[in-house]
């Protein structure tokens, strides 16, 4: 038996048979036909969900890196799968380009990322998956075959959120931009009137997101919007290397976990002491919490270390509002110790098949729970009401839905299932989460 394998926040863990570390495309295709099932593809660990999780081979991708090459008319770079997004962007850079769009962790690798639906925020702009404009696929019997919209287009329409359900994604083509510079600006406003003029907010930068600690009556708003002025360079910490707030975050969480009656005190003095309040756009002039200027692939991450698991949910847009105030109200009254702040994001609608913005204009609402604090309780009483408002669960994070559900929430479920047996007959990409999720247990 190999080492144990573990995600990110350590809740998943797995004992396969093999861990393989394929460095090419053949070293792929020759796992992929020896290899015991079932055969998960293992990113950086960032999904909460057990995709990887295995008995027989995991395999990774860290020995795929890199930009293959890029077509600067086109805007397009051909890209290893197994980059992450941190080593993608000073890459692209070099190349005069940009990702469209990107989350706020980019620890991930390009593959894990696009076959999950993983996102940023902008209601103009869509995931991660909806920038992709071709892949090559390594399949269950070991042929490998190129996808876009005009060469294999119904794998292509599956294939771009299918979380190595289909086979190993090797090489990814993305739709890029130019290199852009983003000023983020933010501070604090109460939670009513966020939610009353969440579209006016969404429509008054390129990005814009709000994090509320459900006790405060407050919530922290911040806007990225595109700017000619000077990007400054950025230092990004390795993992593990806390900064301050991160330092202040762990501390809270450990406080609120051994006296949970402070966790309400300590969500308002979080978000009282988090810089000023928002008092007007930056095309007013008005003074807001903070201005600071980065190029693109600096600006989007956080340096993100207290660790956490986490369920994420995209509710049709024009419903997000008064989904999180319910989800607040749930919280706050449901007597489960937490302390993480909702997120809460606009995400475009886009056409994979399997994308949770399926032909959907959205809102994510994510809830964090601190790794050392168990989170079920918390959650199901959350997803009840995500079930409520049409929500379909992120890939990648907790939920428990099952191949019922998902046959009601997507309308090409069907069509995906038949393409996923159709390349992978005999179900080596299969685990017992995926067996659930497909109704193929």
């Amino acid at each position: 038996m190999t080492d144990v394998w573990s995600n990110w926040s350590g809740w998943v863990k797995a004992w396969p048979t093999q861990i393989a570390a394929p460095a090419t495309e053949e070293e792929v295709v020759a796992i992929l036909r020896g290899a015991p099932a079932p055969i998960r593809v293992a990113g950086r660990g960032h999904s909460f969900t057990p995709l990887v999780e295995s008995a027989g081979t995991i395999l990774t991708l860290f020995g795929l890196s890199g930009v293959v090459d890029h077509d600067p008319e086109a805007m397009t770079a051909r890209i290893k799968a197994g980059t992450t997004i941190r080593n993608l962007g000073p890459e692209l850079f070099e190349r005069g380009l940009a990702l469209l769009n990107q989350g706020d962790i980019d620890r991930q690798t390009l593959a894990g990322a696009v076959g999950t639906g993983t996102h940023g925020t902008g209601g103009e702009l869509g995931s991660l998956s909806a920038g992709v404009k071709a892949f090559r696929l390594a399949t269950s019997s070991g042929e490998v075959i190129s996808c876009s919209r005009t060469e294999n287009s119904d794998v292509f329409d599956a294939g771009r959120v299918s979380f190595g359900s289909l086979g190993v994604m090797t090489e990814i083509t993305m739709q890029c931009r130019n290199v852009y510079a983003l000023e983020e600006t933010g501070g604090r406003m109460s939670i009513a009137e966020a939610l009353d003029k969440a579209e006016a907010l969404r429509d008054e930068a390129r990005h814009f997101e709000f994090f509320w600690f459900p006790f405060a009556d407050q919530v922290l708003i911040k806007f990225l919007r595109e700017t000619s002025k000077e990007a400054r360079p950025r230092r990004r910490r390795p993992d593990g290397e806390m900064s301050r707030d991160d330092k202040i975050m762990q501390l809270t969480c450990e406080i609120s976990r051994t006296l949970p009656f402070l966790r309400g005190p300590l969500q308002k003095l979080l978000t009282s002491t988090s810089g000023s309040r928002y008092s007007g756009g930056a095309a007013d002039g008005a003074e807001e919490q903070k201005t600071r200027v980065r190029w693109s692939h600096d600006a989007f991450p956080s340096d993100r270390n207290v660790r956490f698991n986490e369920m994420e949910y995209a509710v049709p847009a024009e419903k997000g509002p008064d989904c999180i105030r319910e989800v607040g109200e749930h919280m706050r009254k449901c007597g489960t110790n937490f302390l993480f702040p909702l997120e809460f994001r606009y995400v475009a609608a886009d056409d994979a098949w399997l994308s949770p913005f399926y032909r959907r204009d959205s809102v994510t609402i994510s809830v964090h729970q601190y790794h050392r604090q168990p989170y079920k309780a918390l959650f199901a009483g959350v997803e009840d009401i995500f079930r409520r408002y049409d929500g379909r669960p992120h890939w990648g994070k907790l939920h428990t839905r099952g191949a019922k559900d998902f046959e009601a929430l997507y309308p090409k479920w069907e069509a995906f299932r038949d393409v996923r047996r159709q390349l992978d007959p005999e179900g080596k990409f299969l685990n017992a989460h995926l067996k659930q999720i497909f109704g193929e247990a």
